[in-house]
Order: structure tokens, then C-alpha cells, then sequence
């Protein structure tokens, strides 16, 4: 019973970070941040 309610404690923290980092973010910068990945690193485009 203590191992459920610990994963359910766990799993609700998990929740309100998310639900938090979404609120403050909104959901269009997480699609920044992905954009951000595929953008050529600076020493790349001076070698070319």
C-alpha cells in the first residue's frame, strides 16, 4: 500500500511540474525549442 501511494505522490508531482511549465510557457515554445535543434551550429557555417 505505501509503494502505491508513494507512485501516486510521485506521478501527481510529475503532473503539476508539467502542468506548470506549460502555464508559464504556453505550448508554442515547446516548438521552439525543437526548432532550435535543427538550427546549423555557428563553426559549421564558417567552414562553408
Amino acid at each position: 500500500m505505501d509503494r502505491i501511494f508513494l507512485a501516486i505522490m510521485v506521478s501527481a508531482v510529475l503532473l503539476l511540474i508539467v502542468a506548470s511549465d506549460l502555464l508559464v510557457n504556453g505550448p508554442s515554445r515547446q516548438d521552439q525549442t525543437a526548432q532550435m535543434a535543427n538550427i546549423e551550429p555557428v563553426a559549421a557555417r564558417l567552414i562553408r
